[in-house]
């Protein structure tokens, strides 16, 4: 399997705390580390840990964090030769704060990543035609992803796009996807960009109706939607009706990469199947192991652990 992956790299800034201080309040925490993150790099890497040729396209800043950051994306055997080094910006960089219970909180300085375009995308577009997927996030510009799903198009090559972190869009980007993958509070605000009237808070965790509520997408040029609901599970939703899953029982510790693991190992499993029922528990699975490591990259599974955690757990009736 060959997949390109068009999107943002960070620095991770972490620190733990009992709980997450309120507006104008602090906490004292420890166990302070730093490593790669952004949601793009994150997707990337879950992918080459899995055994996909992944190629990476981003922008990286010039700056000391960068080249750090450079180098422990492609020691995790992702291709970042497309990806370019911008040495008049600095690099993106994500303080986040973790509870005990595994929640987080985040605030990003996106630097070089917000100058990623559509002509980086160009140059790269020899690799469309020999790739089996496309992976998309939104902590980049919308050109950059307007452009990776132009030349995807033209080559056949299938589109998964997780809307995070969501922003206003194009709308129309919808049509030229084949997988959309937001979580509730994503799923929730497209909803209000659509200006459709069935919304949903972004708490809600009934899975028939957050299904119901994505419903409006399919005419709004979106093929299939898996809609992601934390520890309450997911929904498919496509013209064949919802279906919902439930998840797979761990111990969560950190959930800063769930839902890239989720994402990535939901475009692994739908290219290589088609099977969205065995996708969804692939998926489920990777998710479920980075919960129960602390960081961003480094809790991203390999495939011999997500098969042998598939093997000996159950996924949860929703």
């Amino acid at each position: 399997m060959r997949a390109i992956v068009v999107g943002s790299a960070n620095t991770d800034l972490i620190i733990h705390v009992d709980e997450l201080p309120p507006a104008g309040d602090m906490r004292v925490g420890g166990g302070f580390k730093s490593g790669p993150g952004g949601k793009g790099a994150n997707q990337a890497v879950c992918l080459a840990k899995l055994g996909v040729q992944t190629h990476f396209i981003a922008r990286f800043g010039g700056d000391d964090y960068s080249s750090v950051l450079r180098n422990a994306i492609a020691e995790y055997g992702v291709d970042i030769s497309s990806s370019v080094v911008d040495t008049t910006a600095t690099g993106g960089v994500v303080f986040i704060i973790v509870d005990k219970g595994g929640n987080n909180t985040m605030v990003a300085d996106l630097g070089s990543n917000l100058s990623l375009g559509a002509q980086d995308v160009s140059e790269a577009a020899p690799l469309f035609s020999k790739s089996d997927f496309l992976l998309l996030q939104f902590e980049v510009p919308e050109h950059a992803n307007v452009r990776a799903c132009e030349l995807a198009r033209e080559a056949g090559v299938p589109v998964v796009m997780n809307p995070a972190p969501m922003r206003q869009f194009d709308v129309s980007l919808l049509g030229l996807v084949d997988l959309f993958t937001p979580n509730v509070q994503e799923l929730a605000e497209v909803l209000v960009l659509l200006g459709e009237k069935h919304t949903i808070g972004p708490e809600e965790r009934d899975l028939e109706k957050i299904g119901n509520a994505a419903l409006p997408l399919l005419s709004h040029g979106a093929r299939n939607i898996v809609a992601t609901a934390g520890k309450s599970g997911c929904v498919f939703v496509s013209e064949k009706g919802i279906e919902p899953f439930g998840t797979y029982k761990v111990t969560q510790v950190d959930s800063t990469a769930a839902g890239d693991a989720f994402t990535a190992g939901l475009a692994l499993s739908y290219a290589e199947t088609g099977d969205i029922g065995e996708s969804i528990q692939f998926a489920s699975a990777c998710a479920a192991i980075a919960v129960t490591r602390v960081g961003a990259i480094p809790s991203m599974p390999e495939r011999n652990e997500v098969v042998t955690f598939m093997r000996n757990n159950t996924l949860n009736t929703p």
